[in-house]
C-alpha cells in the first residue's frame, strides 16, 4: 500500500468521526489549504465540510480506521503539504487541527505561529 502524500493521525481521524457523530452526519471531511497571508507569506486554512467528495482536482484520503472521515487537499496546496501530517492538538488555550512536520516549511515560522516561509530547496 502506497503512503499518501499527506497523513492524517488517528487522533485527528477520531476527532472528525466524533464531529460527524455529534452533528449526525454520515460522513465528514477536513479541507486543508495553504493560502497566501500572514507576516511570512503563507498560512494554513482548515475547514470541516459536509461534502466528502470534494472538487475534481482534490486529493482525497480516507483512513482505513474511520471510513466516514476524509481529508481533502486541493491540487495547489498538495505540493506545499507533501510529507506533512495533520493532527488534532489539545493545549491549555484550546484544541485544533494542526499541520505537523511539513518539509516545505523553512525555519520556525512567525512568532504567533500563524504563517510560515517556504523552503525553496525542498520544493
Amino acid at each position: 500500500m502506497q503512503t499518501p502524500p499527506v497523513q492524517l493521525t488517528e487522533r485527528a481521524a477520531e476527532r472528525l468521526a466524533a464531529l460527524a457523530k455529534r452533528e449526525k452526519r454520515e460522513g465528514i471531511a477536513l479541507r486543508v489549504e495553504v493560502t497566501p497571508g500572514g507576516c511570512h507569506g503563507y498560512q494554513y486554512r482548515m475547514d470541516v465540510e459536509e461534502d466528502v467528495n470534494g472538487e475534481e482536482d482534490d486529493f482525497r484520503f480516507t483512513p482505513a480506521s474511520h471510513s466516514n472521515t476524509h481529508l481533502l487537499v486541493d491540487s495547489h496546496s498538495l505540493w506545499l503539504l507533501k510529507g506533512s501530517t495533520i493532527d488534532y492538538a489539545t493545549e491549555l488555550i484550546g484544541s485544533q487541527f494542526v499541520v505537523q512536520d511539513n518539509p516545505q516549511v523553512a525555519g520556525a515560522g512567525c512568532g504567533c505561529g500563524v504563517s510560515f516561509d517556504l523552503n525553496v530547496d525542498a520544493i
